[in-house]
């Protein structure tokens, strides 16, 4: 009953907290070169768009209307054109800004995308894409924007932009980026997907608080990277796709159900059989960020391995820095009332971003 008790509080101050716009932290962008022309397509979600541009929302609800972006989507474009740089061979190239769109992807967020053109001199040798002025408070420092590079004669390549490193360059008279450097950027974002990924952080942990010996916790996270893994596969090569609100939700689910029956477990030995399951929705959420990509089929394999494997590199990092403190605290009188406080916190969590994704609201601070 406490634990109901606690749900429907929970649900309760989801209802009255003011809705702002969801943030996905993540803009796409498209580098295409010509013989004589190169174009950037730059993608940016209405949750990063309010962001950036509080005052296109007109009537203050806290949400971005298609109406609203497109009211303002010049004025958006031009601001942004300040901010993107083409640069080649040491010489910033003036934009011309083509007509600005407004769609909605798969799964019904939208998006502002505004595109660019630029003479290319001839006989380029090195073409830099600079956001540094872009990629910048208020922006989140977690923002990454993902940038496909394409080029006649070349495969598609793909780079992953942030504050800390805003600028790529593309050497054009050199061999195209090697298979093994993309490898090492695709698992760098597995395990930043993990790192920043709150919700599966609190899912770990919700897990393993209860403090068992070695060998569940083996099986436990064993069972996890296995059907994440499967579903991870499945999703991004398209064979099973499944709605986006519909994975977090379930994910979210996942959250709330591991937390609640910590307050009367005792005996994990069998938890491995509930994360496999649960395992599963979560690998629907890992592939999410690697469909957005368009991934071109070159690497394909290859680089869905990297981010597999940079994602249980982050899940394992995350596990060796909580297992020895939750060991410790299995061998103290407080043991259980300490599962019950933090399986409550994670609980509040996994209520607040259910209630969220369900109802497409957003006011969670993670």
């Amino acid at each position: 009953m406490k634990v109901l008790r606690i749900v429907i509080v929970v649900v309760a101050l989801c209802w009255t907290r003011p809705v702002e716009a969801h943030q996905v932290n993540t803009s796409y962008s498209t580098l295409t070169l010509g013989d004589s022309t190169a174009e950037f397509v730059f993608a940016i979600d209405e949750g990063d768009l309010l962001l950036l541009f509080a005052d296109l929302d007109s009537n203050d609800d806290g949400v971005l209307w298609v109406d609203e972006v497109l009211a303002g989507a010049t004025g958006s474009q031009s601001w942004m054109a300040e901010r993107i740089v083409l640069r080649v061979d040491d010489i910033d190239l003036p934009l011309e800004a083509r007509h600005p769109r407004v769609e909605n992807d798969a799964d019904g967020n939208l998006f502002l995308k505004v595109a660019y053109s630029a003479t290319l001199p001839e006989d380029p040798m090195r073409i830099q894409v600079d956001l540094t002025a872009l990629l910048q408070p208020p922006l989140l420092s977690v923002h990454r924007n993902l940038l496909k590079l394409s080029v006649p004669g070349r495969p598609d390549g793909l780079a992953v932009l942030s504050a800390e490193q805003p600028v790529h360059e593309l050497r054009l008279r050199e061999a195209p980026v090697s298979l093994w450097s993309q490898v090492g950027r695709f698992i760098w974002l597995g395990m930043e997907h993990i790192w920043i990924g709150y919700d599966h952080i609190m899912f770990l942990l919700a897990l393993i608080v209860i403090g068992q010996r070695l060998a569940p916790l083996v099986k436990i996270v064993t069972a996890f990277t296995v059907a994440h893994s499967l579903t991870l596969i499945l999703a991004t090569l398209e064979w099973v796709v499944l709605p986006s609100r519909l994975v977090e939700a379930g994910i979210a689910l996942s959250i709330v159900y591991v937390a609640v029956e910590n307050f009367w477990l005792r005996d994990a030995r069998h938890r491995w059989i509930l994360t496999f399951c649960f395992g599963f929705v979560h690998g629907f959420g890992f592939a999410n960020v690697l469909r957005d990509l368009n991934l071109p089929s070159e690497g394909l394999i290859a680089t869905l391995l990297a981010f597999n494997i940079g994602v249980e590199i982050g899940q394992v990092s995350i596990v060796t820095i909580l297992f020895p403190v939750i060991l410790w605290m299995s061998r103290r009188s407080f043991h259980q009332r300490a599962v019950q406080v933090v399986s409550g916190l994670i609980l509040l969590f996994g209520v607040g971003w259910l209630v969220e994704r369900l109802f497409d609201l957003s006011y969670m601070p993670l």
